[in-house]
């Protein structure tokens, strides 16, 4: 653990230094264009339009927001600017109201390009939140990729704006470049990029860098406990089921797995990794305190556990609930299995009757475990009543010819007749 959390310091420590580093992103903006921008001489609206932006202003703080929309809206000047500022102040209204009409006054607010830096900057920003709202995401993402050109800024929140607009276009391979330029110039790990990076790399079948991506997410989020789980059900992609177990291990001695699903997830890498004890024990104990459904699955995956760990009396009773709860001839048939790996035999009997009453697939199969059962009894006439029955099954000719010559000779040396 503590080599863990040295690993988890020294990422973080990486990660933040890496966006102090030169590094070619998606966007370049010139930035002597930039500083001549922030430079240049700032301009005041006229009285007349003045007056009517302090009017409107102050409807809006009345919350009279359709009166002050239509005050602008009868505002006209012939200046560039004052047109300008009149529609920045009508798309800054219209965002919180119409998305399209937000869209609409921005894209004339910002199109001369004569607002001040500061103004012209908060606009373009704006329209392309606008424009992600409205669901135009190929125009939202030229539109923040003009915002940090005007600028000169890498913009961690922008970047990871346009791998989400890419995403919900369905262009997963997109994603990634503007994902990690979200990581890269964010002041501190943040997880929405990674997790944007996580859901390209699974759409697009990129399992190893998948799992990479979620590596990077538990050591810089461990306190995410998502991430813990998304990266143990990612391991078994890439066929790395004890690295599977062992992640949902960890997680699950910290508290983290809290979903039925989570716990039937340990319970099967458990049973991946050839530990049917435990794949047995971590899911009857879900079971009894209700988290995990009392079914017909799960209580097959106990009783198959406890039979693969040798637990064989467990494995007969939970072998009995599913017959319970499903009249499954089958389940029966498996009870009287495990009830002779333990020489339980009138109990075995009793479970291979209850099969058999129960038309179960392959009868004969089932006769033949009656053989044992009958014969390990020294119940010969019995096992030979179950033998001819298996007799009627051509299939079983073979396994029949073995036995019934043995059980007819044990039979005469016990002075039985058939």
């Amino acid at each position: 653990m503590t080599k863990f959390k040295k690993l988890t310091s020294a990422l973080v420590v990486m990660t933040v230094l890496g966006a102090c580093l030169p590094v070619s992103a998606a966007v370049q903006p010139n930035m002597a264009k930039v500083e001549e921008r922030k430079a240049r001489k700032t301009q005041i609206v006229g009285e007349r339009v003045g007056k009517v932006l302090v009017s409107a202003f102050d409807l809006y703080n009345e919350e009279k927001l359709d009166e002050a929309i239509a005050l602008l809206l009868n505002a006209k000047s012939s200046n560039e600017f004052d047109t300008a500022t009149l529609n920045r102040f009508l798309g800054n209204l219209y965002a919180t109201k119409d998305e399209k009409q937000a869209i609409k006054y921005l894209t004339l607010a910002v199109k001369p390009d004569v607002l001040t830096f500061a103004d012209q900057s908060a606009s373009m920003k704006l329209l392309a939140d606008m424009l992600l709202q409205d669901k135009q995401y190929q125009a939202a993402i030229k539109a923040y990729e003009d915002w940090m050109m005007f600028t000169g800024e890498q913009n961690s929140d922008a970047y990871m704006r346009i791998a989400n607009a890419y995403y919900l276009m369905d262009q997963h391979a997109k994603v990634l470049a503007p994902a990690d330029d979200a990581i890269r110039f964010a002041p501190k790990p943040i997880e929405g990029p990674y997790q944007l990076k996580m859901a390209a790399l699974y759409e697009t079948k990129r399992y190893k860098e998948l799992v990479a991506v979620v590596e990077t997410m538990v050591q810089l989020f461990p306190e995410n406990k998502q991430f813990w789980v998304y990266l143990g059900n990612f391991y078994t992609l890439t066929e790395e089921f004890g690295k599977s177990l062992s992640t949902l291990q960890l997680a699950y001695s910290q508290g983290y797995l809290e979903k039925d699903s989570e716990i039937r997830m340990l319970a099967q890498m458990y049973a991946n990794n050839n530990i049917p004890y435990k794949a047995a024990t971590i899911m009857e104990k879900y079971m009894k305190s209700g988290l995990v459904k009392k079914d017909k699955t799960n209580l097959t995956f106990i009783a198959s556990n406890y039979q693969a760990a040798r637990e064989f009396l467990k494995a007969a009773n939970y072998y009995g609930e599913v017959a319970k709860l499903t009249n499954d001839a089958d389940a029966y048939r498996r009870q009287g299995s495990a009830y002779s790996a333990v020489q339980k035999y009138n109990e075995a009997i009793a479970a291979y009757d209850k099969a058999l009453s129960m038309n179960v697939d392959k009868p004969s199969g089932v006769y033949m475990s009656l053989v044992d059962a009958y014969f390990y009894q020294k119940k010969y006439k019995e096992a030979y009543a179950a033998l001819m029955n298996a007799k009627k099954d051509p299939a079983m000719s073979r396994q029949v010819r073995g036995w019934e010559s043995y059980i007819k000779d044990k039979a005469k040396q016990n002075g039985i007749t058939l």
